[in-house]
């Protein structure tokens, strides 16, 4: 949306409305998603902020909580992948 429409305030809002349908498309619906599209379109962020900080840092949320999940010995996640 920046690069096709700049940084306008409903380009703002589509970007969030786009980010938050895609989401429930693939029901993996994340609202503080949603507010990534708006930082990007108000900051006017590069490429490269998908991969720092957000993808670093859900791939860091993400091990954390398999690492905390798995110290319980009665639990484990994720049950499929392992």
């Amino acid at each position: 949306m920046l690069h096709l429409f700049g940084s306008e305030p409903w380009a703002m809002g589509m970007a969030v409305a786009t980010a938050i349908g895609m989401m429930q498309f693939t029901g993996t619906l994340h609202p503080p998603s949603g507010a990534v599209a708006l930082v990007v379109m108000m900051t006017k962020a590069q490429w490269q902020f998908l991969f720092t900080p957000t993808l670093e840092g859900s791939i860091i949320l993400v091990l954390c909580a398999v690492v905390f999940n798995n110290l319980a010995h009665e639990r484990t996640y994720p049950k499929y992948w392992l």
